[in-house]
C-alpha cells in the first residue's frame, strides 16, 4: 500500500522506518526506530530477488518485519518500481518520495559527504520529521495510458528533432527553398525531393518534370505562380554543390523515418481514443480532442489525489513561483515547472483550443493581454484556469458546461 498524497505528511505512528536509495543495479538501506536509532544497515544489495531477500534477512526482519514497518524510497527514474511492487506483494508499506524533498534536507547538511548508505538513512529520517508527502503511484490502466501517451510525445519529439536535422541539409544545397514553401517538407515537396532531387542545377535542368510532378501531387494545390518562383530561386541558388547525391539519399532515409513514426503515432491515437472513448471521459466535452483528453488523464488520474484544485495546479507545475524577501520587490513570478511535464504541456496546448471555442477562456485571454502580457503568457494563464475546470470536471465525472452549477 501507498499512503495517498491528499492524506497529508507520512507518520510512521511507531514503526521502524527503512530507507533505500535507490541505485540502477545495487540499492543501500538503512533501518531506523521511531527514536532514530539505527537498527540495522544494508550498504549495498543488488536489484534481483536474491538481493531483496538479503535486505529482508539483514534490514526488514531486524526492523519489525511487515506490518511493523514503513519503507520509503525516492523516484528515481523508473529503477524504483521494481522494488517497490516487490516488497508490496511481501506485505510491507512502502512509500515513494520525490527527490525534491530529500534532496533539500540532505543539502543542510554541515559537512558535504554523499554516499548510498547516508543517503538511505537520510531518507529514513525524513519521513521522522513528519514532512514528506508521498507521491503518486498510479493504477494498472493508468499505467498503460501514461506509456502510450508519453511513447506518442517522444515519437512525435524525435520526429521534430530528425526534421530540423532535415532543414540543415536543404540549407546546405537550397537555402532558398524555405522561402518559397513555408513548410518545405510536407508530402508534395517530399515527393519532389524524391524523384527531382533537391539541387537547385536538376530542378532547373528538368523544369517541365517538375511543374508537372508538383501539379499532381498536390492536385493543383500549389499554384503556377509559386512553381514559377521556385525555378526563379533555383535559377539564382547559391547553395554548395558539395556532396549533393549524400544529401539526397539521407533525405531520402529522413523521409522514410517520417512515415514510419507517422504510422506508430496514427496507431497510437487510435488506441487513446477507444480508451477515451471506452471511459467516457467528461473532458471531451470542452470541445478537445481525444488525444489531449488521454494525456490530461493519463498524468491525472486518480483525481482523487489532489483534494484541492489548488494542488491539481501545483502538480502541473502551472503555479508562480513566488520571491519575496526583504526589500526585495517582487515582480512577475515564473511557473514553477515543478510537476509533470506531460501534463503542463498537454493543459498549454489545450489552452490554444479552449480559449477560441469559449467566451469565459477567450475572456481571460483578452483581459492579460490588454494589460501587456504576451501570448505564451496569456496562454499559461488559460491553461492555469483550464486546470482548475479539468479538476472540477474529474472529480465530479460531469460534463462541462458554459455556467457552473450552483454551489450546494
Amino acid at each position: 500500500m501507498i499512503a495517498n498524497p491528499q492524506e497529508g505528511p507520512i507518520h510512521a505512528r511507531g514503526r521502524a522506518v527503512v530507507g533505500i536509495d535507490i541505485g540502477k543495479r545495487k540499492h543501500s538501506a538503512t533501518a531506523v526506530s521511531p527514536q532514530g536509532e539505527v537498527l540495522a544497515r544494508l550498504a549495498s544489495f543488488s536489484n534481483t530477488r536474491e538481493g531483496i531477500d538479503l535486505l529482508e534477512s539483514e534490514v526488514l526482519q531486524k526492523a519489525g518485519g511487515p506490518g511493523k514497518t514503513l519503507i520509503a524510497m525516492e523516484a528515481t527514474g523508473h529503477y524504483w518500481i521494481c522494488m517497490y511492487w516487490e516488497l508490496t506483494r511481501r506485505g510491507y508499506c512502502c512509500v515513494v518520495l520525490n527527490p525534491i524533498q530529500t534532496n533539500a534536507r540532505m543539502g543542510a547538511r554541515i559537512r558535504k559527504t554523499k554516499t548510498d548508505p547516508i543517503d538511505s538513512l537520510g531518507i529514513a529520517r525524513v519521513i521522522l520529521s513528519g514532512e514528506a508527502r508521498a507521491t503518486r503511484v498510479p493504477d494498472e490502466k493508468t499505467v498503460e495510458l501514461r506509456l502510450l501517451v508519453r511513447h506518442r510525445w517522444r515519437l512525435v519529439q524525435a520526429r521534430a528533432d530528425m526534421e530540423r536535422y532535415a532543414q540543415t541539409l536543404l540549407d546546405r544545397v537550397f537555402p532558398e527553398y524555405e522561402s518559397v514553401f513555408s513548410k518545405p517538407l510536407l508530402p508534395s515537396t517530399r515527393a519532389l525531393i524524391r524523384e527531382i532531387g533537391i539541387d537547385p542545377r536538376q530542378i532547373i535542368s528538368r523544369a517541365d518534370e517538375v511543374r508537372y510532378l508538383l501539379r499532381r501531387v498536390s492536385r493543383r494545390q500549389i499554384s503556377d505562380d509559386k512553381i514559377d518562383q521556385l525555378l526563379q530561386k533555383a535559377s539564382h541558388s547559391i547553395g554548395t554543390p558539395q556532396a549533393t547525391t549524400l544529401i539526397a539519399q539521407q533525405l531520402h532515409d529522413i523521409f522514410q523515418y517520417f512515415e514510419l513514426i507517422e504510422q506508430q503515432v496514427a496507431q497510437i491515437d487510435e488506441q487513446l481514443e477507444a480508451r477515451i472513448l471506452e471511459a467516457g471521459s467528461p473532458l471531451l466535452s470542452l470541445g478537445i480532442g481525444p488525444v489531449l483528453a488521454a494525456s490530461i488523464h493519463a498524468e491525472s488520474d486518480s483525481i482523487r489525489d489532489f483534494s484541492t484544485p489548488g494542488q491539481y495546479v501545483a502538480y502541473a507545475g502551472l503555479d508562480p513561483s513566488v520571491h519575496d524577501s526583504g526589500d526585495t520587490v517582487r515582480g512577475r513570478s515564473k511557473i514553477s515547472k515543478r510537476g509533470s511535464p506531460t501534463l503542463r504541456r498537454a493543459l498549454y496546448q489545450a489552452a490554444f483550443v479552449i480559449y477560441r471555442k469559449h467566451d469565459y477562456f477567450l475572456r481571460r485571454y483578452k483581459k492579460y493581454r490588454r494589460k501587456g502580457r504576451s501570448h505564451t503568457e496569456a496562454s499559461i494563464i488559460v491553461a492555469d484556469r483550464l486546470a482548475r475546470v479539468v479538476w472540477r470536471l474529474l472529480t465530479d465525472n460531469r460534463p462541462f458546461k458554459k455556467r457552473p452549477p450552483k454551489k450546494s
